[in-house]
């Protein structure tokens, strides 16, 4: 199921949606924890997050989850991702890094990430 939600994240970025990408992969109260940022803080604010870094030319290259444990109703998928961002005036920049995810069983049973913090594996400049 989580490597589903991977997919499923991966195609909206793609496609530009962020309200898709924040209704299918997040819960009401989830935190995002993005590098260089303050955190995130329930939907609105992740929306106006994925808002902006699609608005900047994000594509993920690579989304590959390495680990996944479940435990009752939490569970956690980390990984390694690859992305470009080609903000307008600057040119293509890319990064790869690395992400936790931990997801919480909602009251309809689904999963959703509660959690997700992710960052760059490339030295600071």
């Amino acid at each position: 199921m989580l490597r589903a939600m991977d997919q499923e994240f991966v195609r909206n970025v793609e496609s530009g949606d962020a309200e898709a990408l924040v209704d299918a992969f997040y819960a009401e109260d989830a935190e995002v924890l993005p590098p260089h940022a303050a955190v995130a803080k329930g939907r609105a604010a992740i929306l106006a997050l994925w808002k902006g870094m699609l608005a900047a030319g994000l594509k993920v290259q690579v989304l590959n989850t390495t680990r996944i444990e479940e435990s009752g109703d939490l569970a956690f998928g980390s990984g390694v991702y690859e992305l470009t961002l080609s903000p307008p005036g600057v040119g293509t920049i890319a990064d790869d890094g690395k992400y936790v995810v931990v997801y919480g069983r909602q009251a309809d049973r689904s999963w959703k990430a509660v959690c997700d913090i992710f960052n760059s594996s490339r030295p600071a400049a």
